[in-house]
């Protein structure tokens, strides 16, 4: 009987352990997925911009007089530039705020079970500690 409850509780125990690695491993998971789209979004932006730039480029090419024409086009490279930017930045905030709330509440989660286990295992050593005592005073009188 005793080593079947050992047994079960040894299995709880590592069976938490594998969960809580499982669990980290997920968030260490996301949050490389959210670095790779975060990457491939500096990359599509670094080539949107060379688009542009091209642009202004192409435009004094075939017409250098038109100065019109150029600055509205730099103006326009200079605007969506701006505007990849602030989202960007704003990408990064929001990646940022969410791998830090997913390894937070898995911290947390990990660290609660952990402390219910030793409050468990708190409640448990008194029970363990008088059975070894009675054990022990048995032996000492039958000898």
């Amino acid at each position: 009987m005793t080593t079947r409850t050992r047994e079960s509780a040894t299995d709880r125990i590592f069976d938490g352990i594998l969960q809580r690695q499982a669990t980290l491993f997920d968030v260490i998971r996301s949050n490389n997925d959210r670095i790779n789209r975060f990457n491939h979004s500096v990359i599509e932006g670094a080539r949107q911009g060379s688009r542009d730039w091209a642009e202004v480029g192409r435009r004094w090419a075939s017409k250098p007089a038109d100065f019109v024409g150029v600055y509205e086009a730099a103006t326009e490279a200079v605007g969506n530039s701006q505007t990849r930017s602030l989202a960007l930045a704003r990408e990064w905030v929001e990646d940022a705020t969410q791998s830090q709330r997913e390894t937070s509440d898995a911290l947390r989660q990990g660290l609660g079970d952990a402390r219910e286990a030793l409050q468990r295992v708190q409640e448990s050593a008194p029970q363990l500690l008088r059975r070894a005592t009675a054990r022990r005073d048995g032996e000492k009188a039958a000898s």
